[in-house]
């Protein structure tokens, strides 16, 4: 029977065996347990990590910028810099600038303090992209303070038109220059999305950690159902959430260059577009030449009827064509449709300018209209149903029309002298008075004047006439905001397109590999649950291709997405994707190969980056541990008989010792063919961090699991089907006897040991040298001088928890070489031959990679809870079946009959240890080797008269000697 279908039957079969039929751990499949994970290369080598201590305001700077209410703080105002400003031209009124000009000024200074902050607490942040970033987002609020934008406006049109004073010379094209420069301004603005970008980048990163943190238990159910699956894809997506150097760098160059472009689009086709407004000149340009020439020849002949008819004729049709009012209310005042309400700017204020206020004043005076009527002048145009109609005016606007020209609204160059037609409230109308144009935003009102005479004629007097941009500007802020919403959507969801492929492709592959290689290096022994992982990934994958293939139309969307549709059914698989795979392989065997002890050697040799040398001989480190010897009996004979089978022979064998010694937290070693070397390190129990106690119990558990794994290895040998086909063999029958059985002997000692490569630069062994070990190989040879299987030293016993240490019989003191006192020496009394060979009937299972993953997982979950605090040793021995029926023959009559028989030799009366450790003798129904052995001592040379110096301690190696003299 295989050794996975041995551990299968014991677990899930019908038949379930005794938890001795260890046959099939395989010890290198498991990662290592708490006691080893504390592996750290630096304590390893000898070397004190001593990092320096980071400076307080770097912390302190760092825990700021990374709060969760400042990131939250900074993104709100983040969102309201890029938005604030079409906030506040769509839904208030000049009145309020002065509350989003402080808003603005928080913002700048709230975004100063977090680039200082980041500057002392991120090391790499200093002169970095998102350095930048947040520099010309945080520059670029400057323009949005009303001051600013609107000194920026005005220097552009004065730019544009030469000298101070010109631009209201040439008003319409100056108007026609602000708003493209309103639109460059706001284009700038935009650049405030790389910051809602980065505030996105970082909350994505920060994700990403969350998820990193998370970890799943080992042996947890491994049935992938369609909610395992979709956690195991979380799960997977989460391996490449570290980012590399390589593919930070590659995601910031793709972003800094999608921006880029974005913004070189967004401010270079404004500028190269031609103003449809260029085409041909404005009815408003057209009109205010009209109304000025007749104006004009008011002023000439002031008491001509004629004159001022075709004045107020001219001037009410102007007001008329571009009225105010068809707008506000379409309803009421343009009733017959197709008004001036369909535009998206009205003449709102009339009046005269000129250097000299007297002219002008007694100009104004001419200005209102006198002669005519505004409500015959309706009448007569609202019975013609025209293309384009006039509409009507509210009786407030009809009476400013006829009162006198008095409002002062003076501009920098000109006195003015004028009316509006906002100056009062009228009731669902005008709800927000404008007496000056000045009383709007420079953006919301539009300059016009006539052009047609010359310099000196417009210094002294001209007409001026102000529009209304207000609709305009809402409707260009609404539109922004949309636009800035696109832009934002665009920015990020192009910006993630251009580096998909390369992080589907390079990127993920290869931060998954240096997360493989920087888990090997930190911990080489982790590599073996990287293959079971990367199993279990491939199995996802496959599953969730065949869930897909049932829901057929998400299947078909799927493959025509990857583009596989149309290719070959099987594509091979990529060079990274190999690469990763082999890296898994080859850590997998450095484990294998190096073992726990080698665990230093692979890590300090792949921490050095910056060379691809290789130093295998490193200097060792002093471990504290716990040292198992296991012996093949008879290992010479059955290499003769066995010959070319021999190496099967010892894998057989070595499958059930790696495997039970893995399952009970320790870490096979060295294998020389009849002997294998296992390990219990402690060193990490001993951290001066640990409360005592702690340490204290962590050690004791360890030897606890040592003396149990050995017992649990007896059994699962003799029970074994495929080692006890061993026992007919011909050859060992010839050799051995007829009851020849393959049989293994074991010894532990504890103590320090040299962990470390020994060997050459041409082949190196990673082991452990001490003189532990040879105590150990002593108490292990041992075995034979007083025939039992199992040997443990007073050091293990010591450690060992109150349960395991009532299962061990004191056999003897000696005096073992390597070891400068004297020592009690024990034994786990067990009856071999007591156990019955597993006659259960075979598991019809195929055993697959998958089968055989399940297994290691199933182990995996024991190995875990045998970590916990409620574990029981003494659970072990009476649980097991076949350990109780190996010790079913030692009675409690035998054990004190023992005990006052050893008690009397040690106390040198050795004629009473003779009388009672000869009926322990025999009162097995077998020979008792302790007891037999403690005669031979006495009798042979001293006729059971104890020495004169005799102390009850004895030589060992005399005693090994005399034992197979015998």
């Amino acid at each position: 029977m295989p050794r996975s279908e041995m551990l299968f039957s014991k677990n899930f079969g019908p038949n379930r065996p005794s938890a001795g039929d260890n046959e099939g751990r395989v010890a290198s499949n498991h990662s290592a347990p708490n006691s080893r994970k504390a592996f750290r290369a630096e304590h390893s080598l000898g070397v004190t990590k001593d990092p320096k201590k980071e400076p307080k305001y770097k912390t302190l700077s760092r825990k700021i910028v990374e709060n969760g209410v400042f990131v939250s703080l900074t993104m709100l105002l983040t969102i309201y810099a890029l938005v604030g400003d079409d906030f506040r031209l769509l839904w208030t009124h000049k009145s309020a600038d002065s509350t989003f000009d402080y808003m603005v000024v928080t913002c700048i200074f709230i975004f100063s303090f977090e680039c200082i902050i980041s500057v002392l607490g991120k090391a790499d942040y200093l002169w970095s992209f998102f350095f930048w970033l947040d520099m010309i987002s945080t520059v670029s609020l400057v323009l949005d303070i009303t001051v600013v934008s609107e000194w920026m406006l005005n220097a552009i049109r004065s730019d544009e038109d030469g000298a101070e004073g010109a631009g209201e010379v040439r008003g319409g094209r100056a108007a026609k220059i602000g708003a493209k420069a309103g639109r460059v301004v706001r284009v700038l603005r935009l650049v405030r999305i790389l910051k809602l970008y980065k505030a996105y980048y970082e909350a994505k990163a920060r994700e990403k950690k969350k998820r990193m943190e998370a970890a799943k238990r080992p042996g947890d159910d491994d049935d992938w159902d369609d909610e395992d699956l979709d956690e195991d894809k979380a799960k997977l997506d989460s391996e490449t959430d570290k980012e590399s150097h390589v593919g930070r760098k590659l995601s910031e160059m793709t972003t800094r260059r999608v921006i880029c472009l974005i913004l070189a689009m967004l401010l270079g086709l404004p500028m190269l577009q031609a103003e449809q407004a260029d085409q041909a000149a404005f009815s408003a340009e057209y009109g205010s030449e009209h109304v000025w020439q007749s104006f004009y020849g008011l002023t000439l002949a002031s008491s001509s009827a004629s004159a001022r008819s075709t004045y107020e004729v001219a001037l009410l049709r102007y007001i008329y064509y571009h009225n105010w009012f068809a707008r506000a209310d379409p309803a009421v005042y343009c009733p017959m449709g197709d008004c001036a309400g369909e535009y998206l700017a009205q003449l709102f204020w009339v009046g005269v300018q000129g250097e000299d206020i007297a002219i002008v004043r007694e100009n104004a005076q001419l200005g209102p209209v006198i002669n005519q009527e505004p409500a015959e002048f309706e009448l007569h145009y609202k019975s013609i149903d025209g293309l384009y109609n006039l509409g009507l005016l509210p009786q407030q606007a009809q009476n400013m029309l006829k009162s006198s020209w008095t409002a002062r609204c003076d501009t920098n160059s000109f006195a003015t002298v004028g009316f509006s037609l906002l100056a009062e409230e009228i009731d669902d109308v005008v709800t927000h008075t404008v007496e000056c144009p000045s009383d709007l935003r420079l953006q919301e009102h539009m300059y016009v004047s006539p052009r047609l005479m010359m310099r000196e004629q417009f210094d002294d007097l001209h007409m001026a006439f102000y529009f209304d941009l207000r609709p305009f500007v809402k409707m260009d802020a609404l539109y922004n905001l949309i636009n800035t919403f696109n832009i934002l959507v665009l920015l990020i969801v192009v910006s993630l397109m251009f580096s998909s492929d390369a992080n589907r492709l390079i990127v993920n592959p290869v931060e998954r590999m240096i997360k493989r290689v920087e888990a090997i290096r930190d911990d080489p022994l982790i590599a073996m649950k990287m293959a079971d992982e990367e199993f279990k990934a491939e199995e996802v994958a496959k599953a969730r291709k065949k869930r897909a293939k049932k829901e057929y139309a998400k299947f078909l969307l799927s493959e025509l997405a990857s583009g596989n549709f149309c290719g070959s059914g099987q594509n091979a698989p990529m060079e990274t994707v190999i690469l990763e795979k082999t890296i898994i392989k080859l850590g997998s065997l450095l484990a294998l190969g190096f073992g726990e002890a080698g665990a230093n050697i692979i890590g300090h040799n792949m921490k050095g980056g910056d060379s691809a040398g290789v130093n295998a001989m490193i200097a060792g480190s002093r471990v504290e541990c716990i040292i198992g010897v296991v012996r093949i009996r008879d290992f010479s004979t059955a290499t003769e008989v066995l010959q070319s089978k021999i190496m099967t022979f010892v894998n057989q064998v070595a499958e059930i010792v790696h495997g039970v010694v893995n399952e009970f937290q320790g870490a096979p070693n060295r294998n020389s063919g009849e002997s294998f070397l296992v390990i219990w390190r402690t060193e990490a129990n001993f951290d001066l961090n640990v409360p005592t106690a702690t340490r204290e119990k962590a050690a004791s558990k360890l030897a606890g699991c040592s003396v149990v794994a050995f017992v649990k290895i007896v059994g699962g040998l003799h029970r074994s089907p495929l080692l006890a086909t061993y026992r007919g063999h011909p050859g060992l029958q010839y050799r051995l006897g007829a009851n020849c059985r393959v049989n293994l002997s074991f010894g532990l000692h504890a103590g320090w040991a040299i962990e470390g490569a020994v060997g050459s630069e041409f082949k190196i062994d990673a082991s452990y040298l001490s003189p532990n070990v040879s105590i150990a190989t002593s108490v292990e040879r041992a075995t034979q001088t007083y025939g039992v299987s199992l040997m443990v030293a007073q050091s293990v016993v010591e450690l060992c928890p109150q349960s395991v240490v009532s299962k061990c019989r004191l056999i003897d003191r000696v005096v073992i070489t390597g070891s400068s006192q004297p020592m009690e020496v024990y034994c786990v009394d067990l009856d071999y031959r007591a156990v019955s060979v597993d006659t259960a009937e075979p598991l019809k299972i195929v055993w697959n990679t998958r089968n055989r993953f399940k297994v290691r997982q199933f182990l995996e979950s024991e190995k875990a809870a045998m970590e916990s605090d409620s574990f029981d040793f003494a659970e072990v021995f009476d649980g097991d079946p076949t350990i109780r029926d190996m010790r079913k023959r030692y009675t409690v009559e035998f054990f004190q009959l023992f005990n006052m028989g050893y008690q009397n030799y040690a106390q040198g009366e050795w004629q009473v240890a003779r009388r009672m450790l000869s009926c322990t003798r025999a009162i097995l129904g077998t020979e008792d080797g302790p007891s037999s052995a403690l005669l031979r001592h006495m009798e042979i040379p001293y006729q059971f008269e104890a020495p004169r110096d005799w102390q009850g301690v004895r030589d060992l190696v005399t005693a090994v000697v005399a034992a197979d003299a015998n």
